[in-house]
């Protein structure tokens, strides 16, 4: 939000208060456009939201594997161009994610109301610095991250969503 605040008061300052018609307006929606959300379909969160997220790369499809036929996956492009697949089980609600891409996706629109629980983990269990892979173990999420610069991937999946007999490694979760 504070973001979109400043995109809106950088646009006021550079079009002019005379000429601040059509090209101020544009302006302002385009300065907007990278303070979008980048994922709208969350760890939890009903998978049909996906749509909300980016462009949809593949619609929600049943896997075709040892995977019980109910689980769905829908691919997704964010406007940062981080790949996102969204697992769901048959009652539709996302309970695994992974993603891999050139920046770190927006984790707390990915993960929803799980990213409280992985942020209090994070502050509990301060790594050996900064660019350290993330390895977060939680009774309600797991997650991990790694990567660099342009080179950015990972997984989380909430345990107590997570169908009976499904592999998460097969889905490239890391359990």
């Amino acid at each position: 939000m504070l973001r979109i605040h400043r995109a809106i008061g950088l646009a006021k300052r550079l079009a002019k208060p005379a000429r601040a018609t059509l090209h101020g307006a544009a302006l302002i929606a385009l300065l907007a456009l990278p303070c979008a959300p980048s994922a709208q379909a969350a760890l939890g969160a009903p998978a049909a939201d996906a749509s909300a997220d980016g462009q949809v790369l593949q619609p929600a499809h049943m896997l075709r594997s040892a995977q019980p036929s109910s689980i769905s996956d829908t691919t997704v492009t964010t406007p940062s161009g981080v790949t996102v697949h969204e697992y769901a089980g048959s009652d539709g609600i996302v309970f695994a994610i992974a993603w891999s891409g050139p920046t770190i996706p927006d984790l707390e629109n990915l993960l929803g109301s799980y990213f409280p629980a992985y942020r209090t983990w994070l502050q509990a269990h301060p790594g050996p610095g900064y660019r350290a892979p993330v390895a977060v173990h939680d009774p309600s999420i797991v997650a991990h991250a790694a990567g660099h610069m342009r080179a950015y991937s990972g997984s989380a999946y909430a345990p107590a969503l997570v169908p009976a007999g499904v592999d998460l490694a097969a889905l490239g979760v890391q359990p």
